[in-house]
This record gives structure tokens, sequence and C-alpha cells, in this order.
């Protein structure tokens, strides 16, 4: 593998949908049954220029924090989109969703500091920072959304080059 200049993985031309599917497929054989995915990924995504392995991990990363989020289970939701409007640039739209615990506004201001966590035990709060900074060298944006007891959505916006 080819390492960029700054020591990250080189980026290369990636099939997000190829990609939901090998983490999909990963997570469904290594976690308990109680956690079901939905998984929609649109058959015109435009392939995406990134680190292969960054992409995933920041997707694994984001689909670890839904998982904690449902302690009795539950569903997650991944929708892979194409952005083509004329408001924004062309790119991908990456949706996670989960319908667990939820988080105050006060956690969800502090939810992409490093070494911010709520959990009670164990090595916690570089999840979110990583996602945070692989989007921004994507030059994407990344939002979340979050509500006590009603879960949280969290959206990658990733530009694809035309």
């Amino acid at each position: 593998m080819r390492l960029a200049s700054d020591g990250n993985a080189a980026a290369e031309p990636v099939d997000i949908r190829a990609c939901l599917m090998e983490i999909e497929a990963l997570a469904r054989a290594t976690w308990d049954h109680n956690i079901a995915f939905e998984i929609y990924a649109s058959e015109t995504l435009p392939i995406f220029r990134c680190s292969r392995v960054g992409l995933q991990s920041a997707i694994m990363n984001l689909l670890l924090n839904a998982r904690d989020a449902m302690p009795d289970g539950g569903v997650i939701s991944i929708i892979a989109t194409a952005i083509d409007d004329e408001r924004a640039a062309a790119g991908i739209e990456l949706r996670i969703s989960d319908y667990g615990l939820g988080m105050t506004e006060d956690v969800l201001r502090r939810a992409s500091d490093p070494f911010f966590t709520t959990k009670a035990s164990g090595l916690g709060g570089l999840g979110l920072p990583m996602v945070h900074r692989f989007v921004q060298e994507a030059r994407g944006h990344l939002r979340l959304e979050s509500e006590p007891g009603r879960g949280t959505v969290v959206t990658l916006r990733l530009p694809v080059d035309g």
C-alpha cells in the first residue's frame, strides 16, 4: 500500500456501495443478533477518491457508536445517496442513524472533542474525532443530530471531483 506524505494511506478510487456491503457483512458476522441493519446505497453513487481504510474506519466507528447507543438492540440505518443539485457541489451523502439513547445538547456539542466520552469505563472519545478528521481531509462536512430517547443521525457530506 502506498502512503501519502502525511503518513496516511494514499487516496484511491473507492466504491462506497461495495465498502458498505463489506462492513455490513463483518458486523453481521461478529455482532450480537439483536442489532439489525437497513442499508440503502444508490446504484448511481459516484466513485469517491479517499483512503479506503480511512473510510472503513470512519464508518465502523459510527456503527460502533450506534450499536453502543442501543444496549437492548435495535436497527442501524445506513443511507448513501448521490448529491447532484444546483445548491450543492456534486458528492455523496452518507447518513447513519440509530434509534438509541440519543444525546443531550451539551453532549452533542462536545461529542467530536478528542477524549470526550460518556462511557463509564474503557477507552473512549476517539471515534468521532477520527471521523471528523477523515471528513475534513476529504473536504467534506460532518453533521450530528440527536435527541435523548430518540436516537442519533450522523451525516457525512463528501464531495467528488467532477
